[in-house]
């Protein structure tokens, strides 16, 4: 199941400390649920990794949201649906494993974890990222 490391690349990055600096430690949290389903952990402590994602994400995207509206972005509403409909669809996905994931349940937690966190990372924050890069260089 090694193909669910991900690496840190220019791709991945905001090119915004503070973004990438949070980025960065929700990609060692899914490492963490990478490393106990690899080496196949009682599924509590792979339901344990997962909790402190999401525990991580929440509060992540309560400050992005913060510096949303303190820039006035336009497009506010749209990515907070959106931190939403990630937190309520991980949450789904995790209940429908029951109290405690087998080990045969690890490939579809890791491909899906990547997926949620690639798609934040990359395609969710782009917009974000363009407007504050506009303001930054005074564009606006």
């Amino acid at each position: 199941m090694n193909n669910g490391h991900l690496k840190w690349s220019f791709n991945l990055s905001s090119r915004m400390a503070e973004l990438d600096d949070a980025h960065r430690e929700l990609e060692d949290l899914y490492d963490r649920i990478l490393q106990a389903c690899e080496s196949q952990e009682p599924g509590a402590s792979v339901r344990e990794r997962i909790r402190s994602f999401l525990t991580y994400a929440r509060w992540h995207f309560v400050e992005e949201e913060t510096l949303m509206q303190q820039v006035d972005y336009g497009g506010y509403t749209d990515h907070r649906a959106e931190h939403q409909r990630l937190v309520e669809d991980a949450e789904a996905f995790i209940d429908s494993f029951g109290a405690t994931p087998q080990a045969e349940d690890g490939p579809a937690i890791v491909s899906f974890f990547k997926y949620w966190l690639v798609r934040h990372m990359a395609a969710q924050d782009s917009d974000l990222v363009k407007f504050l890069n506009t303001l930054k260089s005074g564009d606006c």
